[in-house]
């Protein structure tokens, strides 16, 4: 609330930011309900039926396929790119979440190459990254941080849920499987958006830097009908996989079809609300307090990015998903408090690397390829199912708040600091808050190796001593 004390608010500024709490607070309560009934219901049963069928390229085919459809309908992608206004006129909106759609797709299909070939996870992100950072050289320097922001969007609040749970669902018929399999596949379909982008920056060249269209408070009626659209063309693809599945594939009782259709309307109600929350009353406010706070003192700005990047964790509908998920698989050996505690130093951390990133305009070449050259290494170090965890962890941090609302946040600063010349300055955020978080988790791996060593030692020890008396 410290915010109030530094901007200069209206009243029709302020009455939309606290009824787009109200939404957000409800739609993500109705929409975590509706999301166990429906996806990560079908998402579970799909990924058993497929391997039990034995049919490699129906499954291969089936992750190309659901990757391009959800990842284009993702809303977070959505977002993104209409606030890309500076990007050469012949690249539609249409075509840049095509460019998104396709390489989720591919990186979806390999994704579930690699837990059915058994293919190791940290080599996988080593030749990754490498042929990323590779790329990136040549790439328009505009390019790189609008990769970023594309990987970590497109496993949003659709397409990861699902993801994890069709993953889950292979591996609990896969013999030779481990617990290290279930996590890793949102790490894999983010990076395929990053490689697809540059590639395009590549093929396109560099692009003229206008910066990005003001943003005005809309009326809620209008915005309330956009996330409608929205959030149907979002969720329809995944209703179609369904019924398709069910009739050809799953062949459910009628009874849980129709339980995990009612899910899929509460997901559809709760995601319209915590949309139209958002959009209607966090992001109008992002932009204000930007363009205001960029003249102050740069530690309240720190200050203010970091309060802001901690509660990220627990609005984000994704990473709740993620940390339940965690919490089962791993028989509660790991919380989902001790979960939402670390992300949520990791993000608070990302958003103040990303705010002194606009604020000073330091090159994000110089933050994310330090940062993900550490992830990949520590991918080494700390026990596999931690290494899964913390790069799925990234995909998913930066999601709807990040995008919508501390976005705007450093492209209002950018404005008023770097002339409008917001696509360099601002884009990259996203890219930002899904590394940081990686190593965090990385470190909590590292803490839980150390003090269940210390904890044989001690035990051994103890034996020892029991012997010898």
């Amino acid at each position: 609330m410290c915010i109030f004390n530094i901007v200069p608010f209206e009243k029709d500024i302020i009455l939309p930011f606290f009824i787009g709490g109200v939404l957000l607070s409800f739609g993500q309560a109705i929409f975590l309900t509706g999301i166990d009934l429906s996806i990560l219901e079908v998402g579970k049963r799909t990924g058993t039926r497929l391997m039990r069928m034995k049919k490699f390229w129906l499954i291969i085919l089936f992750g190309f396929v659901f990757g391009f459809v959800t990842t284009i309908a993702e809303p977070d992608a959505q977002v993104l790119v209409e606030q890309i206004t500076s990007i050469n006129s012949f690249l539609s909106t249409w075509f840049i979440l095509s460019i998104f759609g396709i390489g989720a797709g591919l990186f979806v299909s390999f994704a579930l190459f690699r837990v059915l070939k058994n293919i190791s996870l940290k080599y996988s992100l080593l030749v990754i990254y490498a042929l990323i950072f590779i790329l990136a050289i040549f790439a328009p320097s505009e390019f790189f941080g609008f990769a970023f922001d594309a990987g970590s969007v497109a496993t949003g609040t659709i397409t990861a849920p699902f993801l994890l749970s069709l993953v889950i669902g292979l591996c609990a018929v896969r013999s030779g499987t481990s617990k290290d399999d279930n996590f890793g596949a949102v790490a894999i379909v983010s990076t395929g958006p990053i490689l697809a982008v540059l590639i395009l920056g590549i093929i396109v060249g560099p692009v003229n830097n206008g910066g990005v269209a003001q943003e005005t408070a809309t009326e809620f009626l209008s915005i309330l009908i956009q996330n409608i659209k929205d959030v149907s063309i979002a969720l329809s693809p995944l209703l179609v996989i369904f019924i398709v599945l069910q009739i050809f594939v799953l062949k459910l009782p009628h009874k849980l079809g129709f339980k995990i259709f009612i899910g899929f309307l509460i997901s559809y109600l709760g995601l319209i609300c915590f949309l139209t929350g958002v959009f209607y009353g966090f992001s109008p406010m992002g932009y204000l307090v930007g363009e205001n706070i960029a003249n102050t003192n740069i530690f309240l700005i720190l200050l203010l990015g970091a309060v802001l990047g901690f509660l990220v964790v627990f609005t984000e509908p994704s990473i709740l998903v993620l940390a339940s998920e965690v919490e089962e698989v791993t028989s509660k050996m790991l919380k989902k408090w001790v979960i939402y505690i670390t992300l949520g130093i990791g993000i608070s951390i990302s958003v103040v690397i990303g705010l002194l990133h606009v604020v000073y305009d330091i090159n994000i070449w110089f933050i994310l390829l330090p940062v993900m050259a550490v992830a990949v290494i520590l991918g080494f170090v700390v026990p596999p199912i931690f290494t899964g965890i913390a790069f799925d962890s990234g995909g998913i941090a930066s999601g709807t708040m990040t995008v919508s609302f501390i976005l705007p946040i450093c492209i209002g600063i950018s404005r008023i600091l770097n002339g409008g010349d917001s696509v360099i300055n601002a884009f990259g955020l996203a890219g930002i808050v899904a590394s940081i978080p990686i190593v965090a988790i990385e470190m909590l791996g590292l803490i839980y190796m150390t003090l269940n060593k210390k904890k044989g030692k001690r035990n051994v020890e103890s034996n020892n001593g029991n012997n010898c008396e």
